[in-house]
């Protein structure tokens, strides 16, 4: 349980992380935006992501022991991000041998 609420907890920081950063065009200066930003699932007015640790449930549906990763179908965590699957690289990986999936 400590694992999956730390993996869940790294994922948030990079999701965080990665939301902040806009590519620029190299040849001019205005952002680019492929339409991504504005279908974002967060309303304009949405108050920005504190970090820390954040209760989350979800089923193992993937290890990678080669990768040290497992892929998570998590609920949805109010407020950082909707229900989905998304993968997650294992901090400690001598702890992935105690994981299962289901």
């Amino acid at each position: 349980m400590y694992l999956l609420r730390t993996i869940i907890c790294l994922a948030c920081l990079l999701v965080c992380g990665s939301c902040s950063q806009v590519e620029t065009n190299p040849i001019s200066s205005k952002p680019e935006t492929n339409g991504a930003l504005s279908k974002s699932p967060l309303p304009s007015s949405a108050s920005p992501i504190k970090n820390g640790d954040y209760s989350a449930r979800g089923k193992i549906t993937k290890i990678n022991t080669e990768l040290k990763s497992v892929e998570l179908d998590h609920e949805d965590i109010p407020g950082v991000m909707p229900k989905m699957i998304m993968e997650f690289y294992v901090v400690e990986p001598a702890k992935i041998d105690a994981l299962k999936v289901g």
